[in-house]
């Protein structure tokens, strides 16, 4: 649909309290849980997980360190946005907004730990406005809330996300955005479909974007560590084979230590951001 080398995964993140997370996840989310230990949750939609929670003893608040912006997952239909959004209403879950950029509407909210999670729609791609280069302009006004509430139907069970919701982009918080747009273009061949000095949104094929970066959290946030609170690392899935390797090879090229198994790879980008990709 998007002709995009790949799809985004589960979003792994390293949290303080794991079952307050996990019930947040659950409750406010509508995901179930697929496994479990002690150390560990992954949750998700059917058998597709979306989040996996990481018990951590470190301390520390997620926005003083490089990491996620925000994950953002992508519902089905306007219909699923409206059964969240008035899941989210009746049961007073505080939101941060909730925006129309022209090609998607999203609602924006945090976890128990100060994670940015967006959930949002993609509007039909043919409403989108697309420039004759490629590049995908987006707009940010409030979006329809009356409308979308609407839509949504009363719940006489406890909220459940729909099947077919999954990872739509990953928003990261970087140090110097235009550095990071390019090493992203650059290692996983994505393409900068908008851009402002303070930020990038960057697709694979045409979509709007599967990753975004921007400088707003300031210079002297912490670069990200292992094991510190927020984002662990994030998920980039190939069919492709050729793909995959080629991945591989732009990032032994950027002079990426790439750690690897047969299926998998990852490597850290200079703020301490995880990717991690895998071929399915």
């Amino acid at each position: 649909m998007y002709n995009s080398q790949f799809e985004l995964g589960y979003v792994a993140l390293n949290v303080r309290d794991l079952e307050l997370q996990s019930l947040f996840y659950q409750q406010v989310l509508g995901l179930q849980i697929l496994t479990e230990n002690s150390k560990q949750i992954d949750l998700g939609v059917g058998k597709n997980i979306l989040i996996r929670l990481i018990q951590t003893e470190q301390k520390g608040e997620v926005s003083h360190s490089y990491g996620l912006y925000h994950l953002a997952i992508v519902l089905p239909s306007r219909e699923d946005l409206g059964n969240i959004f008035r899941h989210f209403i009746d049961n007073k879950v505080p939101l941060q907004g909730a925006s129309d950029h022209g090609y998607s509407e999203a609602i924006y909210l945090a976890d128990t730990e100060g994670n940015g999670i967006e959930i949002y729609r993609d509007l039909p791609q043919d409403t989108w406005d697309v420039r004759p280069d490629g590049r995908i302009v987006g707009i940010t006004e409030p979006m329809d809330a009356e409308t979308i509430y609407a839509l949504g139907k009363k719940a006489d069970t406890a909220y459940q996300m729909p099947a077919g919701s999954r990872m739509g982009h990953i928003h990261l918080s970087v140090r110097e955005s235009a550095a990071s747009s390019r090493f992203y273009q650059e290692v996983l061949a994505v393409e900068d479909k908008f851009s402002v000095p303070s930020a990038a949104w960057l697709a694979s094929g045409n979509y709007h974007h599967h990753l975004a970066v921007n400088e707003w959290g300031g210079k002297h946030l912490q670069t990200r560590t292992e094991g510190m609170p927020g984002l662990a690392y994030y998920t980039v899935i190939y069919s492709s084979p050729v793909a995959f390797e080629a991945t591989i090879e732009r990032a032994t090229a950027a002079n990426l230590k790439v750690g690897r198994t047969n299926t998998t790879a990852a490597f850290v980008d200079v703020d301490g951001i995880k990717t991690q990709f895998k071929l399915e």
